[in-house]
């Protein structure tokens, strides 16, 4: 962005107070929210243009000098998320209000999810974190923070295939947004058998790993259905047959590692023989288990995923939630 320097009356360059250096964006930023005058008045004050003070207010919020928030506590109350909550039997639950724009839904989730996240996260929090796509869309909103106490920890395996929301990245991502601990989990999340599975679990690196990721005071997942196409199938974690399996024995849903059914009952197959990913009672004991995702083709995979009571906190849109409220009304 090409912005112009600030004049004085006599059209010579004027420099910046001292406390603002040659942080141009920053300058404007002060102006602008912490002493409240508009834009028209920054843009005379500094001899620049209207369009440039627009411009300077806008790449400020980019690098992250302003942050905006909206407090997500007031979604919490509405209707639709009272009830959703109390069907869901969640400790709390956000609906995003429906919109028409062009932004897929999973950025918008990822987005509100972000924003609940960092009102949510403590100086020492460790933090299991999952894969998929709304996850990284909540990595990609945080604010930039500096929370160099918090411990971000992989919750499964890495996978040979090349995709843009990997356990490792997600991890990975929100640990450097925080200025965190990262803790990857070095160790592919699928082997060949169940002995190495054994075998690896023994290794003191990954021994250690599952370590801490039984100090877990929250977790971050998204939520997968499994009938059509699915992720898991797409990025190359499981194969059609392997999926078949455990559709055959009535999963809908998979979060965090685990295939559920619409009752709630956890499904298992030989795969989970193979699969390095936190076990299902540690997973429970995390005190605080956070499930963003929503879409049309992922209410059934909500409606299980509540019923197993793997979420603590859920948070969704808003015509995932009518349906999924719907469904929970009919069992």
């Amino acid at each position: 962005m090409q912005s112009e320097q600030p004049q004085d009356r006599n059209g010579r360059k004027k420099a910046p107070p001292m406390q603002f250096g040659a942080d141009l964006p920053l300058w404007v930023a002060w102006l602008y929210y912490e002493e409240g005058l508009k834009q028209d008045e920054i843009a005379t004050r500094l001899g620049i243009s209207r369009s440039s003070v627009f411009n300077l207010l806008q790449k400020a919020r980019d690098e992250g000098i302003v942050t905006i928030t909206i407090d997500p506590t007031r979604l919490e109350r509405a209707d639709l998320s009272v009830e959703l909550k109390e069907k869901g039997q969640l400790s709390e639950c956000y609906v995003l209000p429906s919109s028409s724009g062009g932004v897929a839904l999973s950025e918008q989730i990822g987005r509100l999810g972000a924003r609940i996240f960092e009102q949510k996260l403590e100086k020492d929090d460790v933090v299991g974190v999952a894969w998929g796509r709304t996850v990284m869309a909540l990595s990609k909103a945080l604010s930039p923070a500096s929370m160099p106490g918090v411990t971000v920890a992989q919750v499964t395996g890495s996978s040979i295939a090349t995709y843009d929301f990997s356990p490792e990245l997600c991890t990975s991502n929100i640990a450097a947004r925080l200025n965190a601990r990262c803790v990857n989990l070095h160790a592919p999340g699928v082997v060949s058998n169940a002995n190495m599975k054994s075998l690896l679990m023994q290794e003191p690196i990954v021994s250690q790993h599952f370590d801490v990721l039984r100090q877990c005071t929250k977790s971050l997942f998204g939520v997968t259905n499994i009938s059509g196409p699915t992720l898991l199938e797409d990025t190359g974690v499981m194969t059609e047959e392997l999926l078949r399996q455990y559709q055959d024995r009535g999963a809908v849903g998979f979060a965090s590692g685990y295939f559920f059914d619409l009752e709630g009952a956890i499904i298992r197959t030989g795969f989970d023989d193979r699969h390095l990913v936190m076990p299902i009672g540690d997973f429970l004991n995390v005190p605080d288990r956070l499930c963003i995702g929503g879409g049309p083709e992922k209410v059934d995979a909500i409606h299980g995923m509540l019923k197993a009571r793997i979420a603590t906190i859920l948070i969704t849109d808003q015509d995932t939630a009518k349906s999924v409220c719907a469904a929970l009304t009919t069992d």
